[in-house]
Parts: C-alpha cells; structure tokens; sequence
C-alpha cells in the first residue's frame, strides 16, 4: 500500500524549503549554501499501469525544479532519476513501464528548456581585465544517471525505501558535485595548462584565464588567447636603434625590452576597471654578470583614470643561484600592460654624460634626447667601439 503521509510529508518538507529559499532570496547577503541544500530528493507518483504522473506527482517535479533550478542557486548539480513499475507480474504491456516513467522524468525537466537535455543555469560572474565583474550564468548539461527497476519477481529489487513504497513511484535524488558538472566534457574545463614564452634572455608565463575568465572555471571567455612575442635584449639589436624608454619629465636607461602583441586587447582608455583580473602574468629575466649591480627593474605602461598612461618602474624582484651566482629578475604585469615591457633604471639629466658619447644625428645608433644627439658608444682610431663603464653595467656584452 502507498504511504501517502510519507509522500506528503517530503512534498511538505521541499515546499518549506522552497520558501525558505524565496525568504532568504531577500536577504542579499546570506550566502547560498545556507539557502540552497548540497542534496535534494523525493519521489513522483504515478497512476497504475500509467507512464503519466499525477498531479501529486507534478507538484513534487515543480518544486524540485524551482529550487534546484532556481536563478538564485549557485550549486552545481548532478541527477540520477530510478523509475519503478506497480511490482506486479510483468506482462508485454508493463515490461517497459520502470523506464517510460523514468524518461517521463527525464522529459519533464528537459522540456522546461526546450532542449533534448537537462540544462541547468548556475548564477557566477565574468570577470575581464577591461571590464571588471560582470554577472554570468554558467549553462551546462547536468550529468545524470538514468535507471529503472521491475520490483516483481527481482530478488534484489525492495519495493520499500526508509518507509516510502517505491511501487508507481520515480525516485529523484540531486547531489552536489562541481567537478562532475565543470568537466570538459561539459565544454567548462578547470585551468590546467598555462602559457609559457621562452625568449633568449626571458620567459613569460601567462596564466590561463589572466585575461578574462569565468567564476568557478577560470575558462577564457569567448576567445582564443594567442601572443607574438618579440625580444630586444641583445647589445647589437639594442644600440643599433638605441632610444631610452619614453617619458616626459625622467630619464630612464634603456637596458633591453621585449614586446608582447595580443591577438585580443581591448581599448582600456574605456575599461570600467583596469586592474580586476590583478597582477597574474609574470616576467622574468635572466641578468649577465656585470648587470647584477647595476639595480635594474622592470617599467610598464601605467594608466591613469583618464586613460592616458605613462611608463612607471614595477615592483622587480631578484632571485639568486646560490651555487652559480646567477641572477633573475622578475615581475608580475597587470594585463593591461601587455605592450613593450622596458628594463631600464631611472637616472637624473647631470647623469647622463657617465652613460652616453656626444653625437650626431648622422652617426650610427644616435638617439635624440636633450636637445641634441646622443649615443651608448663611439669608435677609438681604429674603428673599435668604446663603452662607459656605467653603461658597460648596464648593457649585454657586445
């Protein structure tokens, strides 16, 4: 015999929890694992020999559907849906009733999507490097098990569970479970491979999802995030071309810089908040002996509220091979700063005479800067090059 009471009693149980939820849904700051259970269960009665629920049993759907479904809820669920036939002597007609009443189930909340499956919007946020956090839904196919039990004749089936007669029933039990939810196959992967880009003298490792990325997967957003890369660190490449590193009031020393070119960089003289996705991608850069002394740091682009910007020394830090000596610098870039990384050091206008020779704008690797020509080198009588030595500091070896 069917215990009602016992139906009842869990319709009654998710129907306070529902209110619950709207209750709470009020107060803005609870958080959701106090609104929205981690598990959810109850059971879908079924009229005799019928694949059709009762209204009973569509009352029981809607509220499941309503809590576990809600906008509000930010859980990751998962299904598993187990039908029963009446646990009576199975006939052609009924041979097939478990799993009918378990793809009615089924039916019930793909419909509510239109789709040939169960979707599930789970409330996150997107969180760009422009465009600060946004409010996202992650919609995803929910994983389920689907199964259907004949009660009659099947030794290990029981026809009653913790007091509930399962004959005419469907079981429906969601759990909690991220992971299961977020998988690739689900096409939401957790961040598992980061970028690294290996130039002569530097590497840069880029973060998956140092970009843009979603709440709970840090998966990059509408986009294939690709960089060129190129490195001018070498004493030819530089003082060929040499300049120092553009400012408008300071003088800062052109050591080297490397050049990053998204295929996907957003205009941040219009970004809402520059520095959301914080300080992730990460630089670092190998230094030859004589350059160890010399107090190198890193400059970046800078923005300013009004979208102008300006280079500006970054937090460069060193890191040291006790058995080798040999020395690192590294520092972490926003990733609005993905354009011309300098290193360099800043020095006052009555320094520059220890650094650079007098020139002329014909002379070979000249630069213009102080009213006049300038250049990192010059030539002795038989055409070999001369260095200062607090340049010879801060330059690679010819």
């Amino acid at each position: 015999m069917v215990r009602k009471e016992s139906i009842f009693s869990v319709f009654v149980l998710m129907l306070c929890i529902l209110l619950s939820a709207n209750s709470a849904n009020a107060q803005k700051k609870k958080k959701t694992t106090e609104r929205f259970p981690a598990k959810l269960e109850t059971y879908i009665t079924f009229d005799k020999a019928s694949a059709y629920y009762t209204k009973e049993g569509l009352n029981n759907l809607d509220s499941i559907y309503m809590i576990a479904f809600s906008k509000d809820n930010n859980r990751f669920y998962k299904m598993t849906i187990t039908g029963y036939d009446d646990g009576e002597p199975v006939t052609e007609q009924t041979s097939s009733l478990a799993r009918q009443r378990a793809v009615m189930v089924f039916k019930y909340f793909a419909s509510r999507e239109e789709t040939e499956y169960i979707i599930k919007r789970t409330p996150s946020y997107y969180i760009s490097s422009c465009d600060g956090q946004k409010e996202y839904y992650i919609k995803y196919k929910m994983p389920f098990d689907f199964r259907w039990i004949n009660l009659d004749g099947n030794e290990e089936a029981v026809k009653e569970h913790e007091g509930i007669d399962l004959r005419g029933k469907v079981h429906i039990y969601v759990e909690e479970d991220a992971e299961d939810c977020l998988g690739a196959f689900y096409d939401y992967d957790y961040p598992s491979t980061d970028t690294v880009i290996n130039g002569t003298y530097s590497k840069v490792l880029m973060p998956k999802g140092s970009i843009a990325y979603i709440h709970h997967t840090k998966d990059t957003v509408n986009m294939d995030f690709t960089a060129k890369y190129e490195e001018v660190m070498g004493f030819d490449a530089l003082t060929s071309k040499y300049f120092l590193v553009p400012h408008k009031k300071q003088y800062i020393i052109n050591a080297g810089y490397m050049v990053l070119t998204p295929n996907y960089k957003p205009d941040y003289s219009t970004c809402v908040n520059e520095d959301t996705a914080g300080r992730s991608i990460k630089i670092e850069v190998f230094l030859e002996k004589q350059q160890q002394a010399a107090n190198l740091k890193f400059f970046g682009k800078t923005y300013k509220p009004d979208g102008t910007w300006q280079y500006k020394a970054l937090k460069t830090l060193k890191r040291k091979d006790k058995e080798t000596g040999d020395m690192w610098i590294t520092c972490e870039i926003w990733p609005n700063q993905l354009d011309t990384i300098f290193i360099g050091k800043k020095i006052e206008e009555k320094e520059m005479s220890d650094y650079f020779y007098s020139a002329s704008s014909e002379d070979n690797g000249s630069f213009e800067a102080m009213g006049g020509w300038l250049r990192c080198y010059k030539l002795d009588r038989n055409g070999k090059m001369v260095i200062k030595d607090k340049m010879q500091a801060v330059l690679r070896k010819p």
